[in-house]
């Protein structure tokens, strides 16, 4: 059945608070089956204030927030929003979407923008050997107190924290300029106002920003991700593009089956802006069934493209039958990351190992940061404080296809899972890695070693243009493992990359340790001379403690292939290596 908001009295292209209106829409189309809910095209503004309030626990966010939602979708069965063109602007502080126990939902053919976003930009129109001079255009309002640049928003002030440096040639991050000026390294900076919409900068020695380069200010926290799932399943969002948001483009947590498809997380289209999501276009944790991404561009985001992993709990003690469990990173505790019934793993932390599997009996939760969980099987005598609990029954399968990545700031797709993984026909341009292929339980706690990946048919372009920063390579396989080659074991295997283009200045293609299974074959590689080439860096592929390698059949334009195998150089052709 086919609703239009318009018969709840909200008009597009009104200054008027859509937030009550879209609401009781909702509502409405709760009690109807198979409800598709229809905007007229225009923009529709959502203010916070009169907006359904609820607190969440929103992994790889800031923790213990009280989100005000305008689109909040809540225990919804067989629910459609078809935008029709519609752009929403949110004001203040407002989470776009929350997409809560509910099933069978689908969003399209709409945009998210913010009128004030946490993110400002500025252009630097002098600079010298003591600092540099930076144009701030009215968009974005500030104030400078007491050496600090304060970020005014519609009912928010933020100190900025960060600067990322853009090149407005190639309105990408500036070569090798990285995190350069963020969080430390901007802390030796100061700044004074030295005119109307003019600051100054000085006391930076790790970069120095040129004439005419863009500056992005980072401001806020990770408060508002655009569009929020947890506890659903098939849910698809198609043909929505992301202009803006305090937070992630889209965060899913403990659901499954999800699909985007034509998601496009940009800047908006003649707002002079050369930034879009304040974090990862979309984050995917705990999740199960399939994940598919289609057609997507995602671009100016500043952070990766994608991320895909579970999350370790770190095994702070054993209390007789029961293991007390520890979520570590601050931005992941409250999440759920075991429950009754699941399948699980326990790891050693320093080499990443399994040694124990079983079933989780039942978990206790004792606050946001540990629990009590007792497993079906007897402990084993031999766990050791620091180890870490993975959930084997929450892991998808990984199908991206036909997307675009370039311009962010950081890496390209993060996948850390268990499931089948299919990464093929995409474009990347990234400053650090196109693919990272990593799992940690020291910093992150990013759970998922690789058992079945296929990379193929895509093009890598100029990746890793903002080295040392973000990888290591083109495809960089870094499980956070000490001394990989002192542990029999891998952490991860059966990774197949074939038939992709390397069109690159960067010397390095694949880098890697800790793998059983790897094939690099048939694959085009293309020096190119879009930057300076680092000359310390001698082979392409570059790998320890793997075994069962397959280098064969790949074509270099004008050169040989260097590799370097558990130590051993070679030249290919090499048909099988192992350690």
């Amino acid at each position: 059945m086919n609703v239009m908001v318009e018969s709840f009295g909200l008009k597009p292209n009104q200054e008027e608070d859509a937030t009550l209106a879209v609401l009781q829409a909702i509502e409405h189309c709760r009690g109807i089956g198979g409800a598709t809910l229809t905007f007229a095209e225009g923009e529709y503004h959502f203010w916070p204030d009169k907006a359904v309030e609820r607190q969440y626990y929103v992994s790889n966010h800031d923790q213990e927030k009280t989100r005000k939602i305008a689109f909040p979708l809540l225990g919804m069965t067989g629910f459609t929003l078809d935008g029709q063109g519609a752009t929403f602007i949110m004001h203040g502080l407002t989470t776009p979407f929350v997409i809560d126990g509910s099933s069978d939902i689908a969003l399209k053919n709409f945009a998210i923008d913010y009128k004030r976003p946490t993110l400002s930009q500025g252009m630097v129109v002098h600079a010298d050997a003591a600092g540099f001079a930076v144009s701030i255009p009215d968009d974005y309002p500030y104030a400078v107190r007491g050496g600090e640049l304060i970020a005014i928003g519609e009912g928010w002030e933020e100190p900025v924290t960060g600067i990322i440096v853009m090149d407005p040639r190639t309105k990408a991050s500036k070569f090798r300029s990285g995190d350069s000026l963020m969080w430390d390294g901007y802390k030796e900076g100061r700044v004074e106002a030295i005119g109307e919409g003019l600051v100054r900068w000085s006391g930076f020695t790790h970069f120095a920003p040129e004439r005419g380069d863009v500056l992005l200010l980072q401001a806020g926290h990770r408060d508002c991700p655009g569009i929020f799932i947890t506890d659903s399943r098939d849910v698809s969002i198609a043909f929505v593009d992301l202009h803006a948001s305090a937070g992630m483009g889209v965060i899913a947590q403990k659901s499954e089956n999800l699909r985007l498809s034509a998601f496009n997380v940009t800047p908006r289209p003649g707002s002079g802006r050369l930034f879009s999501a304040s974090a990862d276009a979309c984050h995917f944790v705990n999740c199960k069934g399939f994940i598919e991404i289609e057609n997507c561009l995602f671009e100016n985001q500043m952070d990766d493209p994608c991320n895909v992993h579970g999350i370790y709990a770190q095994i702070a003690e054993r209390r007789g039958d029961e293991l007390l469990c520890r979520l570590v990173h601050p931005q992941q505790r409250g999440v759920e990351v075991l429950g009754e019934g699941d399948r699980v793993r326990l790891i050693r932390r320093d080499s990443l190992l399994p040694f124990f599997e079983t079933t989780v009996a039942s978990v206790r939760r004792i606050n946001a940061e540990y629990m009590l969980v007792e497993l079906e099987a007897r402990l084993p005598a031999d766990i050791r404080g620091g180890d870490a609990i993975e959930n084997l029954s929450w892991t998808p399968n990984l199908h991206i296809h036909g997307c675009v990545a370039k311009a962010n700031r950081a890496r390209g797709f993060l996948i850390t899972t268990s499931g089948d993984v299919l990464f093929e026909d995409n474009f990347v341009c990234t400053p650090g890695s196109a693919l990272k292929l990593s799992g940690d339980a020291n910093y992150w706690f990013e759970s998922g070693a690789l058992r079945s990946v296929a990379i193929r048919n895509n093009v890598f372009e100029d990746c890793n243009y903002g080295y040392p920063f973000w990888g290591k390579g083109t495809i960089d396989i870094d499980p956070e493992i000490e001394k990989p080659e002192s542990y029999e074991g891998y952490y991860h295997s059966g990774i197949v990359i074939e038939n992709n283009l390397f069109r690159t200045f960067h010397p390095v293609l694949l880098s890697g340790h800790s793998v059983d299974g790897l094939s690099f074959r048939d694959n085009d590689i293309e020096r190119t001379s879009t930057y300076p080439k680092p000359n310390h860096l001698p082979y392409a592929v570059d790998l320890k403690a793997c075994d069962n390698v397959e280098i064969d059949g790949n074509r270099v334009a004008g050169g040989v292939l260097t590799c370097r195998i558990n130590g051993n150089e070679a030249a290919q052709p090499l048909v099988r290596a192992e350690s």
